[in-house]
């Protein structure tokens, strides 16, 4: 049995980051794999805390993270406290406004670990220095505690490495392979390959080498989730929760 510790940041966001938990648990492969899910929540907000619980009994656990700390600085400083609670060889690092949506989701990108490869995400920052993202990122534990997950800025305070974004450049410095899935974040090409119900949502989607979607990213969560953002042809959260509620969870 396969262990994987899901480090998943929250901020007062119940909804989001219980669809995330919901669609990892229905595609699981209960006979392959084992996950357990950190929750770490940056405020003192434990309204739903019980709630997530429930969604998995005995492999949710919950942290109460509460900081100062905003955007990039936040996120990071949540994977900061998940890395130091993990107890698994892997770990996957993930936004909560994500969801998985194929069988065999985990499967596919556990096929691309291994010891010259140890990390496999699901897109690729396409700014700085072109990172797999932390919106689903599959690393061995041991790698990811290697490095820091907070952002980088030089001397003028410009980013020049976002959150989690040293985990590929440990690779490349280590001549360590690294594996993305395409998805439509980097190639919009693409997205006329995404099987339906997937192919006319304004979201990441990552694909297996079957071109089925494997895992959906909302992007802009947070804000969208408290409405905060605002801009035209997106998809916002109450279309994510249909599109998830209808199309993953039945």
């Amino acid at each position: 049995m396969i262990e994987i510790d899901f480090i998943i940041p929250s901020f007062r966001s119940k909804e989001l980051t219980a669809i995330a938990i919901k669609s990892f648990e229905k595609y699981k492969n209960k006979d392959k794999f084992n996950f357990r899910y950190l929750v770490i929540e940056n405020s003192d907000d434990e309204s739903y805390r019980d709630d997530l619980k429930a969604i998995s009994p005995g492999n949710v656990k919950w942290f109460q993270n509460p900081t100062n700390l905003k955007t990039s600085a936040a996120n990071a400083y949540g994977l900061e406290r998940g890395l130091k609670e993990a107890e698994s060889e892997y770990v996957f690092l993930c936004h909560n406004d994500v969801a998985a949506c194929h069988p065999l989701w985990r499967d596919f990108l556990f096929e691309k670990i291994s010891d010259s490869c140890p990390i496999a995400g699901t897109l690729l920052d396409n700014q700085r220095i072109k990172a797999v993202h932390i919106a689903g990122l599959l690393a061995k534990t041991e790698v990811a505690r290697s490095v820091t997950m907070y952002p980088v800025y030089d001397d003028s305070g410009n980013m020049i490495a976002d959150v989690g974004d040293l985990i590929t450049q440990h690779c490349r410095d280590n001549d360590l392979e690294y594996y993305c899935c395409r998805n439509t974040h980097n190639d919009a090409s693409i997205v006329g390959l995404c099987n339906e119900p997937y192919k006319g949502f304004q979201v990441d989607r990552a694909l297996n080498d079957k071109n089925e979607v494997i895992y959906m990213h909302l992007g802009r969560g947070f804000e969208k989730s408290f409405g905060l953002y605002n801009k035209p042809n997106k998809t916002y959260f109450s279309d994510w929760c249909e599109l998830i509620h209808k199309n993953v969870l039945q």
